[in-house]
C-alpha cells in the first residue's frame, strides 16, 4: 500500500517525500476524551447548545459539501467513504514494527529527496543521514503523541551540530509567531515548518484565510529582525540570542 503512495506521488509531480516516524501509534490524546470528540459525532446536549449559540457556523456546516479525501478515496477507501472509515483506515496504517531498514528501503525505492520527520535526538539524525535522507525535522509532534518528550527548541541545537553539514535540518512543533521562526533559525534549522497558523486561517478563511496566516508569520519575521538590526535571514546566528545560565 505504501508503494502504490509513492508511485501515485511521482505520477502527481512530488519530488520530495516526508517519512513521519514519531506516530507509530495514537497517543493518548485525553483532551480529546474530556471533550467526547470520537468518530462518529455524537450528538450531545452541551454540543445541540453550542451550535444553537453558534447559528451561522452551524449554518454553513449543515449546507455546504461533504468533506472529500481525495489523495486517497478511490484507491483505498471507497469513492463514498465517510469520516469514521477514513479514521478507521488512518488507524490500520500505524505500524510500531517499522525500522531503519524500512526507512533505508524506502529511501532507495522512491529514488528522490526524503525527509525523516519526528526525530528529537542528534544519535538519530545521524542515523538518518546515514541511510540517504535528505533532511530531518526536529519534532515531537505538536506535544500531542509522547508526555514529556523534549522540546524541539532544547534538542535542535545538538542535532544542528552533528548533521548540519549532511543534511538539511528543519524544525515543527509548536512554532506560533516570528518570534519563535527567528529563535530555530539562530538554533540551527535551516527552516521552520508550521501546521496550526495556517490551518486556523483555511478554517476562518478558506484560501485568503492561509495567505493572511502567511503574511502575518512574515510581517512579524520582517519586523523583528528590523528591530533586531537584522538585514538579512543570514544575519540570524546564535549570537542573537541571550541565553540565561
Amino acid at each position: 500500500m505504501l508503494h502504490e503512495h509513492m508511485r501515485r506521488c511521482k505520477e502527481a509531480g512530488y519530488r520530495t517525500l516526508i517519512l513521519t516516524v514519531d506516530c507509530q501509534t495514537a497517543g493518548n490524546r485525553e483532551r480529546d476524551f474530556y471533550n467526547g470528540f470520537s468518530f462518529p459525532l455524537k450528538m450531545t446536549p452541551a454540543r445541540m447548545l453550542d451550535g444553537i449559540l453558534h447559528p451561522s457556523w452551524t449554518w454553513s456546516y449543515l449546507t455546504s459539501p461533504t468533506y472529500r479525501f481525495p489523495n486517497i478515496e478511490g484507491s483505498v477507501i471507497g469513492e463514498d467513504a465517510d469520516m469514521s472509515s477514513v479514521v478507521t483506515w488512518f488507524g490500520q496504517q500505524l505500524d510500531c514494527s517499522f525500522t531503519w531498514d524500512d526507512a533505508e528501503k524506502l529511501i532507495a525505492a522512491w529514488d528522490g529527496p526524503m525527509i525523516i520527520k519526528g526525530l528529537a535526538s542528534a544519535e538519530d539524525a545521524k542515523i538518518a543521514a546515514d541511510i540517504g535522507a535528505a533532511a530531518v525535522v526536529v519534532s515531537n509532534h505538536g506535544g500531542r503523541q509522547l508526555d514529556q518528550a523534549p522540546s524541539p527548541l532544547k534538542v535542535l541545537p545538538e542535532v544542528a551540530d552533528a548533521v548540519g553539514d549532511r543534511l538539511e535540518v528543519l524544525v515543527d512543533s509548536g512554532f506560533r509567531r516570528g518570534t519563535d521562526v527567528i529563535k530555530a533559525l539562530a538554533l540551527g534549522a535551516r527552516a521552520v515548518l508550521v501546521g496550526r497558523p495556517y490551518l486556523y486561517g483555511l478554517a476562518a478563511g478558506g484560501e485568503a484565510g492561509v495567505a493572511r496566516a502567511i503574511e502575518l508569520l512574515q510581517a512579524e519575521i520582517a519586523r523583528n529582525m528590523a528591530l533586531m538590526g537584522l538585514k538579512s535571514i543570514s544575519d540570524i546566528t546564535p549570537d542573537c540570542l541571550h541565553k540565561n545560565s
